[in-house]
């Protein structure tokens, strides 16, 4: 018999495979390991299995109160009903599960984590705002040689291991809000080296400089170009009535020069009003080209600069007169491809809502591109040529629900671009809990 069993093993293995290869073992080693789920929303499961497996077959939630018989009765926020076709997974309050099918009660075959998550409602975006961003430390964005009395080009700050992209948080032990500081605390060293405390990535270093005088500018250098702020034009996407806060945007902002993100110091969101569009062509992205309007009554604070947009709270009430009502959040997994479409401002401050196609869906992405979207509006084309700089954040309605954001133009292809979910702004949103 001993000699047999290497034989029986693979046969084992070859009615393993061949079981695994069968049309309903498929669909169980497919079931995802995760699921969300919006409260009241259905979910079906469709096995098809033949009737001598469909008895022994079971899904069941995974009770963790089932282990002691002492505990209170659980109340799972999901519950599993069986139909002719396969089961039916049921949301029915904010919470996470564990779902298992199981072979004759017992034997798990496959384990999936559902989540159901609380109806979201806020009020859609759209405008257009002017974004002032203060950063935390000033950033280096260059080098500036020093014309010496000897007609030599000196660079004091390169030659002591500054870098591109570096913060410079503190000078002689003071700290650097704006580039006015740094020059302040250079002229009052009158030629003595400064110490200058960096922040470099995740690290703190400290570099002292020497200062050289400058004959062109009758002042003492250390050779450097900084930028202490950003100003710009973008779409704010949504605001929530409760808390007041908003999001924008639905990417980080970045320095230009060093294609780094900005570290808030401090910021603000003010109206924009687009005086003109410059439309965008293969290889050459369009703008909206706006003034800023610090006394309307949209404006608000930045306390955040995160990868899914930028996010604070509103000094006042936020409407949108093309969507006059609270509207329902969707999640990725309720986005179809199809028609939709986008609301931004194209001329003043008015809002207007233009038709996009929904081609490509990635729910995996992370990073800001989870859909390829397509402007089709005849309107918007012969404006604007398709996705212009200025419409980042601009909120991507679908049967009725917000569903993401612009955030990118395709730069050969200004007619399409990329979008982000709903699921992603909202994971940066101050204070939201999926279970609240």
């Amino acid at each position: 018999m001993t000699k047999y069993r290497p034989y029986i093993g693979i046969i084992l293995a070859i009615l393993f495979l061949a079981l695994c290869m069968t049309p309903q073992a498929k669909i169980v080693l497919s079931l995802p390991e995760y699921q969300q789920l919006v409260v009241g929303e259905t979910s079906s499961i469709r096995l098809n299995l033949p009737n001598i497996l469909d008895e022994k077959i079971n899904l069941e939630i995974k009770n963790p109160a089932s282990s002691s018989v002492l505990a209170l009765p659980y109340d799972p926020p999901v519950i599993v009903n069986k139909d002719a076709s396969g089961y039916k997974i049921i949301a029915l309050k904010p919470g996470r599960v564990n779902v298992q099918l199981k072979l004759w009660g017992y034997i798990p075959l496959k384990s999936m984590a559902v989540e159901s998550i609380p109806i979201q409602r806020v009020v859609v975006g759209g405008h257009s705002i002017g974004v002032l961003l203060q950063s935390k430390g000033i950033m280096v964005v260059g080098f500036a040689p020093i014309l010496s009395n000897a007609g030599e080009k000196e660079h004091p700050a390169r030659d002591q291991g500054l870098q591109i992209g570096d913060l410079i948080m503190e000078a002689n032990h003071r700290q650097v809000a704006s580039e006015n500081d740094l020059a302040r605390i250079i002229d009052e060293a009158s030629g003595k080296e400064v110490e200058l405390k960096i922040k470099r990535s995740d690290k703190n270093i400290t570099i002292t400089v020497p200062t050289i005088y400058c004959p062109e500018t009758n002042r003492h250098r250390i050779g450097l170009y900084v930028r202490d702020g950003i100003v710009g034009v973008g779409t704010l996407t949504f605001w929530d009535p409760n808390t007041k806060n908003y999001a924008a945007l639905g990417h980080i902002i970045i320095d230009a020069d060093t294609k780094k993100g900005i570290d808030v110091l401090r910021g603000k969101i003010v109206s924009a009003t687009i005086q003109t569009v410059k439309a965008g062509q293969p290889g050459k992205p369009g703008e909206k080209i706006g003034v800023f309007n610090d006394k309307s009554d949209l404006s608000g604070n930045i306390t955040k600069n995160s990868y899914f947009g930028i996010y604070g709270k509103t000094a006042g009430k936020i409407v949108n007169s093309k969507v006059n009502y609270t509207m329902e959040v969707g999640y990725s997994h309720q986005v179809n491809t199809g028609k939709a479409q986008i609301c931004t401002v194209i001329n003043g401050d008015d809002i207007e809502i233009f038709d996009v196609e929904i081609e490509k869906i990635y729910p995996e992405r992370e990073n800001g591109k989870g859909m390829v979207i397509r402007v089709t509006d005849p309107g918007l084309l012969n404006l604007t040529g398709g996705i212009i700089q200025g419409m980042s954040g601009s909120p991507i309605l679908q049967n009725d629900r917000l569903i993401g954001a612009v955030t990118h133009v395709f730069l050969n292809d200004p007619t399409r671009g990329y979008g982000i979910f709903m699921d992603h702004m909202l994971s940066e949103m101050p204070g939201y809990d999926k279970e609240s």
